[in-house]
């Protein structure tokens, strides 16, 4: 057992490390596997394996705090969230058993093969259209044009909300993240607990016209399995479910299209190889997933007295999973700071997690970029960046997501 250091001059929220975090993820690697984090009362875990470890140790680790805020949120917001009857409970994201795997198998039965075959073609049209409609622009912002609005509308479709209410729900979702792993001033804090408000009631009402009137929709489905499975699924569970579908649903495929598509920009010979060979384009997906992937770090805590990379953690602990450090792992993924598509491991990348907890939304991630990184090769294989930009992500400690891009599409007539 050893004594854990303590990482002074780390904290996942300053702006140089929101804006390049992988420095210092490789400097705290090779001083030590773990380090406590006084400013934020976090351990972190910098190493694949041991983050690897702590995602298949159900009985060691807890995830009930993995969507808490990351700062507590002050009194006059917790008052607004408390009147307009928002209520935080356990759900896929963190919850432990034995309430996890009922609700677990509840999404799994309705994010069916069948309905996922079935949107695949409406993805390719919505992602065409929002192409078509840039490819021959001068310049562009990608994130504004590509990659904020369409994983929106695939998530959104998924659970039955209208599409004119996309991107009130995106303004949401983002105000959403930095209420829970941002550093919010407490004025901020309350005008975002209304927002969170506004954005619970607005799922309950949804759950309550899709009980009234079921469609053909993931909210429904969940409804008609409750009333199948009333021990497995309530009404609750299910408005809980949805809203943090709407979250979860879209915004690390947000991420991760934007966060690709700069790596491939950036790394232009590698885009030119996906032209030239569509079928090397699932690869490039994992290793997108892995080089920079939408989700930096994920949160645990220790249930018992334990031991992480030959450091004691004590019972009680808040554990911080660097996602990102393990994907650029030397030890794991050789040469880990170069991006190549052609990795024969790429897949072995932790940007769903890993163990009980493995992100149900992951097949349709990759089918997302997929597709976009399909067309993209097609439509705009001229595509450049703009060089000289300055790049701008949201500053929180476990999202990763770039929040503007500009680009030339140079498209095909």
């Amino acid at each position: 057992m050893t004594t854990c250091p303590v990482a002074h001059d780390f904290n996942p929220l300053n702006p140089s490390t929101v804006l390049n975090p992988y420095p210092d993820f490789e400097r705290l690697r090779h001083e030590g596997p773990v380090f406590y984090m006084p400013e934020l009362d976090h351990y972190i875990v910098t190493r694949f394996e041991d983050v690897e470890k702590i995602l298949l140790d159900r009985e060691t680790w807890s995830a009930s705090i993995a969507s808490n805020p990351l700062k507590p949120p002050c009194a006059g917001a917790q008052e607004v969230l408390a009147s307009g009857g928002y209520r935080r409970v356990p759900t896929l994201n963190n919850a432990d058993a034995p309430r996890h795997a009922p609700m677990r198998r509840s999404v799994l039965s309705v994010l069916s093969p069948r309905r996922m075959k079935a949107l695949e073609p409406h993805l390719r049209e919505v992602a065409r259209a929002l192409i078509k409609g840039f490819q021959n622009e001068e310049e562009i912002d990608f994130v504004e044009r590509l990659s904020f609005p369409f994983p929106g509308y695939a998530a959104f479709s998924l659970l039955g909300f209208p599409e004119e209410d996309t991107d009130l729900l995106k303004d949401w979702s983002a105000n959403r993240i930095l209420f829970t792993y941002g550093n919010l001033s407490d004025e901020q804090q309350i005008q975002i607990a209304e927002e969170i408000v506004l954005f619970w009631q607005y799922c309950e009402k949804f759950v309550a016209k899709r009980s009234a009137d079921p469609q053909d929709d993931v909210t429904s489905d969940l409804i008609l399995l409750s009333r199948e499975k009333p021990e497995q699924l309530n009404e609750f569970d299910i408005v809980n479910m949805v809203y943090s579908m709407a979250l979860a649903g879209h915004e690390t495929t947000c991420n991760t299209i934007g966060n690709g598509v700069r790596a491939l920009l950036e790394n232009r010979s590698q885009f030119e190889e996906l032209i030239a060979d569509p079928s090397k384009i699932p690869n490039a997906v994992e290793e997108i997933l892995r080089y920079d992937g939408p989700v930096l770090n994920h949160r645990r805590l220790a249930k018992v007295d334990t031991q992480i990379g030959g450091v004691d953690i004590p019972a009680g602990a808040k554990v911080m999973m660097c996602f990102g450090s393990a994907g650029h792992d030397d030890a794991q993924f050789e040469n880990s700071e170069v991006f190549d598509i052609d990795r024969d491991d790429a897949d072995l990348h932790m940007a769903f997690g890993k163990g009980p907890h493995l992100c149900l939304g992951a097949p349709l991630a990759r089918l997302e970029v997929r597709i976009v990184l399909e067309l993209l090769t097609e439509m705009t294989p001229n595509m450049t960046i703009v060089e000289g930009q300055t790049f701008d992500y949201s500053p929180n400690a476990l999202f990763r997501g770039l929040r503007g891009m500009l680009v030339r599409p140079g498209g095909n007539a």
